[in-house]
């Protein structure tokens, strides 16, 4: 671009965290070295999600593809003197749209939101510049179905043949103390198993995983696990037993567990309680569903300072720039930071890309809650444990 100095998408959130329905502003900046011939200036607002099941089963979902021209008319040259221009823009994004969703791991599939800007010169590539943005999403957990306020418990049991004849089995419980949470705040995990078998065991652990399943309009569909958070406990002797008491873990920066508005992906966490029983090809395996939200239960508010929840009624307020407007939370509850996705960047260059500009390794930003870790609680006693319908 020997007559272009600088082609840069600037954009007035320094964050680059939007809600559905707010205003992605910004400027176009130009500056060019020589006269420059031109047909036009654009920028397109684009928003889409893709899923790769395998070669034959594609799929993406459109959900916002705006252009707007800054300068210039359709099918006409004009000539562009040599200075700096700032050309300033403004999409409004539409309601309802899902949050953005990388996966850097798998490589199966996003939701995806981007800025392009465009200098269309006669007879040669067109330079351009993309900027990626996050929107977010809002999972209000006072308001959603099946999040449990209290401790919920499940347990299972398995045995081992050998020889023709059944061990006694190996038993396992683990406990967790809700089932919602945002990330930032820590989850209280107990469990315990006994080995009946008398292989003994090489090691146990505690997991927080990430489900994804990404399904095309035909049916097709394909999943990708990931362990987000992996804690352990070493080899236990035949006959042995181990407890995990009141043992804590944080729940990392994450998307919460809906994407609304997106038909192709869908996302579930569990807490697992694995046990590796030696020399059998299976292991023990509990797991509880838990969702994760953006807005944190009242009690879990309560319990992390008190003294700033007067009212149980949240009252709905006036958000700062690039919080979700008309949410309702509590006046009092601090506003949360955005930390980068814990899967870290992903390189977002497609085909498209290839006479862009602009930093194309991008991570989405989660609403993240930086509470400090609790007090040890007490073990939980077992009259006041909700049994798991899993």
């Amino acid at each position: 671009m020997p007559n272009i100095r600088r082609l840069e998408i600037v954009l007035a959130n320094p964050q680059i965290v939007y809600y559905s329905g707010q205003c992605v502003r910004g400027q176009v900046i130009v500056e060019l070295n020589k006269d420059t011939k031109m047909r036009e200036i654009r920028i397109k607002c684009r928003g889409r999600a893709y899923i790769y099941v395998d070669s034959d089963n594609q799929c993406s979902q459109e959900f916002i593809d705006n252009t707007i021209v800054l300068i210039g008319k359709p099918r006409e040259e004009t000539i562009l003197p040599a200075g700096n221009y700032s050309y300033p823009f403004e999409f409004v994004l539409p309601f309802g749209i899902p949050g953005s969703l990388e996966d850097p791991i798998h490589r199966r599939g996003y939701v995806r939101y981007w800025l392009k800007a465009t200098i269309e010169i006669p007879w040669k590539s067109d330079p351009e510049y993309k900027t990626l943005f996050t929107v977010a999403s809002v999972l209000d957990l006072n308001t959603w179905p099946n999040v449990v306020a209290s401790r919920v418990k499940v347990s299972d049991s398995k045995t081992v043949c050998c020889c023709c004849c059944e061990t006694t089995p190996i038993k396992a419980t683990l406990r967790i103390d809700k089932t919602g949470y945002v990330p930032g705040e820590w989850v209280v995990v107990n469990a315990e198993f006994q080995d009946g078998t008398g292989r003994g065991v090489a090691k146990s652990q505690i997991c927080l995983e990430m489900l994804t399943t990404y399904r095309t309009y035909s049916g097709c569909e394909t999943r990708s696990k990931s362990h987000c958070v992996v804690m352990k406990h070493g080899p236990v002797s035949g006959g042995g037993s181990d407890a995990w008491v009141n043992e804590q873990f944080q729940i990392p920066a994450l998307p919460p567990s809906t994407l609304p508005g997106c038909a192709l992906i869908f996302i579930q966490y569990f807490v697992e309680f694995k046990v590796d029983v030696v020399g059998i090809p299976f292991d023990l395996e509990l797991a509880i569903p838990i969702t994760i939200g953006t807005i944190p239960l009242q009690s879990t508010v309560q319990m992390y300072m008190p003294s700033m929840w007067p009212s149980p009624d949240p009252v709905v307020t006036q958000q700062p720039y690039g919080q979700p407007s008309g949410a309702s939370l509590p006046f009092n509850l601090p506003p949360p930071s955005y930390q980068e996705c814990m899967f870290g960047k992903v390189n977002t260059k497609e085909y498209d890309d290839r006479h862009a500009g602009g930093n194309m390794s991008y991570a989405p930003a989660y609403i993240y809650y930086n509470w400090m870790q609790p007090l040890q609680p007490s073990a939980p006693p077992m009259a006041n444990v909700r049994e798991s319908s899993m």
